[in-house]
């Protein structure tokens, strides 16, 4: 397994990411009640599609799924749609903290400016993770002490740790794609499905 490196021209129309939650849900037969249990290991699901472009275009799009060889081989993705967060904190980041497995929050230093935000749906990336911000936090002497999590941290985060707020990446698997389709000189739009790489 090695890592693709994305080409330059890989720069989505549209995009989707949606979280897929690892949970169990029993239904008694009985009496109905449920119970649901949250097994911990989130997985990100991202969907893009390229723009048609000139069939020329068409050989580095295909080049770039053999390469994939399937779900083999992985390559590093963000959401295309929202690169930055849309609140102020900037910075060089690192975790304030240790943060064990299972963890729903991290602590923050190194935030500029000292007040700066944090809004809901931004996404930070540290240790291979992809993690998304829950609610909207705001900065103290440029530490937040808890930034409250969408997916929950699937393995254990050491202080000090770099935090990465631009463009914050994960390893992703190719699912399937709808190929490269030619006519009239043209490439149609073409479509991917990626899977976070556990």
């Amino acid at each position: 397994m090695s890592t693709v490196t994305l080409p330059a021209d890989f720069v989505p129309r549209s995009c989707s990411l949606m979280l897929q939650t690892n949970q169990r849900v029993n239904a008694s037969p009985f009496g109905g009640s449920e119970q649901a249990v949250d097994l911990l290991n989130d997985r990100w699901l991202l969907k893009c599609e390229l723009s048609e472009c000139k069939a020329a275009q068409g050989a580095w799009i295909e080049a770039f799924i053999a390469s994939m060889r399937g779900q083999v081989n992985t390559a590093a993705l963000y959401h295309f749609a929202r690169s930055a967060p849309r609140g102020t904190v900037r910075g060089t980041l690192t975790l304030g903290a240790s943060a064990s497995q299972g963890a729903s929050s991290i602590r923050l230093s190194g935030c500029s400016p000292t007040t700066g935000t944090l809004l809901a749906g931004d996404m930070l990336g540290v240790g291979g993770l992809l993690l998304q911000v829950a609610s909207d936090c705001t900065a103290s002497g440029g530490t937040i002490t808890s930034v409250p999590l969408v997916n929950r941290l699937r393995t254990a985060l050491s202080s000090g740790e770099s935090v990465t707020w631009n463009a914050p990446t994960a390893p992703f698997r190719l699912l399937s794609t709808s190929g490269v389709e030619y006519g009239q000189g043209r490439c149609a739009a073409t479509t991917f499905d990626f899977g976070e790489a556990i």
